[in-house]
């Protein structure tokens, strides 16, 4: 499903185990499938949910993580991908004596957020401090992130969507066209394309165009120049469906709320996912 892109098409941000149990101890163990080669840019911290609050944390390169908890009281398990690993999960396991239930229902509706890095998570410290995965939350939606670190406006990449069966979509995009001084007239036709695969392939889902956040970087093409051609591609291809959103406007516009004048640190993300979850439709 994930654009193939520096192997991160075998990350799994945001996807979940997940399970109802009395147990008093849960095991773990997980492994590193060798897939994700882009070593540098590895996160490998998961996260364990309990009756939907963070409550812990691993290094996934630790193999396995026990999770001791207090009483035998039902609670729902869910162990949370890191946002730039290929993590396998290989056994749970739990103690002697302990009962599985049904858990409730995943929320019906799914956001899809497409993108480059910003969007799949770097450089924020795990996955629960991601936006996209903040987003879903405020959402009350599922997540699938299919964005993916270095990817440029390509227009086939919307047909990742197929079959998502996704009722809200985001699209930030831009930072590496401007990155790589992408011709505007080509990067705003890369961007057409993309919203009119989308609507092809989702025809009822609410599509948001992002374009780039703030950042302090300079070229001669400029961020402001590609955020102008991202409205204008929404302008051009754009359906009823379809709005554009000017990345400037979700982000306290600071070096403080980025990590390398690029990528937004947790507090940035908080707010971008703030932010879009006051303009996204309910």
């Amino acid at each position: 499903m994930r654009p193939i892109v520096n192997a991160y098409q075998y990350c799994s941000p945001g996807s979940r185990y997940r399970f109802q149990t009395d147990a008093t101890q849960v095991t773990f163990t997980v492994a590193y499938n060798n897939l994700v080669t882009r070593y540098d840019a590895r996160n490998y911290i998961a996260v364990v949910l309990i009756n939907g609050a963070v409550t812990a944390s691993f290094d996934s390169r630790d193999v396995s993580y026990v999770l001791d908890l207090v009483g035998a009281t039902s609670r729902l398990i869910e162990l949370v991908w890191p946002y730039a690993d290929g993590m396998d999960l290989i056994q749970v396991s739990v103690n002697v004596g302990a009962n599985f239930f049904t858990p409730a229902a995943r929320p019906s509706g799914k956001l899809v957020t497409g993108g480059d890095s910003i969007t799949h998570g770097f450089t924020t410290t795990k996955i629960t401090d991601t936006w996209a995965y903040k987003l879903a939350v405020l959402k009350s939606r599922q997540l699938v992130n299919i964005a993916n670190g270095g990817a440029i406006a390509v227009a086939a990449d919307a047909n990742a969507l197929i079959g998502t069966g996704a009722d809200r979509v985001t699209y930030m995009i831009g930072y590496n066209n401007f990155g790589a001084q992408t011709a505007l007239a080509t990067f705003q036709a890369a961007v057409e394309g993309w919203i009119n695969n989308a609507e092809a392939n989702l025809p009822t889902a609410k599509i948001y165009i992002v374009s780039p956040i703030y950042s302090p970087n300079t070229n001669t093409i400029t961020l402001a120049q590609y955020r102008t051609s991202a409205a204008a591609a929404v302008t051009a291809a754009g359906g009823a469906n379809v709005t554009y959103v000017n990345g400037l406007s979700i982000m306290t516009n600071n070096v403080d709320r980025l990590v390398d004048n690029i990528h937004p640190n947790d507090l940035g993300a908080g707010e971008i996912a703030t932010a879009l979850a006051a303009i996204v439709a309910a």
